[in-house]
């Protein structure tokens, strides 16, 4: 209980910092899954947060899902996902070399797999752009953003390993 206590409290603290540097919603609060672009119904961001929870108990590897409707005030998504990946870098005392981020934007027609430092050497952006282009965006055309992330998720699940 207290673990989970200190967790929000620092999650809560990320959500603040990365609002206040980029300039969008993302929250944290409760989990690995900010859906601001209400792309997910709350059982399907549960699902989502569970299998990143059992993944990160099983190898302290942490995976965040997050939604927007904008990256402003950046113009593109690459500097967006870099500034809050490395905002995120908090939730692992500054060093966040066991993780990577997952953005997507149905407004902006766009994902984004965000690899940091010590996880990129295991899953490279070839393999990044792979899992986007075979697992997610098939699902996303059809509509189906809960289907094409949880489809990536696993298969980022799976390389990692």
């Amino acid at each position: 209980m207290k673990k989970k206590i200190i967790l929000s409290v620092l999650c809560f603290a990320c959500a603040i910092l990365c609002n206040a540097r980029t300039g969008a919603v993302v929250l944290l609060d409760e989990g690995f899954v900010s859906d601001s672009d209400s792309l997910f119904t709350p059982a399907q961001e549960q699902e989502l947060n569970a299998l990143i929870t059992g993944f990160k108990a099983k190898t302290d590897n942490e995976i965040a899902v997050i939604t927007v409707n904008s990256c402003a005030p950046y113009s593109n998504m690459n500097d967006f996902s870099r500034d809050l990946s490395n905002n995120w870098q908090l939730w692992n005392g500054g060093e966040a070399q066991n993780s990577l981020l997952i953005i997507v934007s149905r407004s902006l027609h766009t994902v984004r797999i965000t690899t940091a430092y010590g996880t990129e050497k295991l899953i490279q952006n070839d393999v990044c752009r792979r899992i986007i282009d075979t697992q997610m965006l098939p699902a996303y055309a059809a509509d189906n953003y809960f289907a094409g992330t949880k489809q990536g998720l696993l298969a980022l699940i799976k390389a990692w390993q």
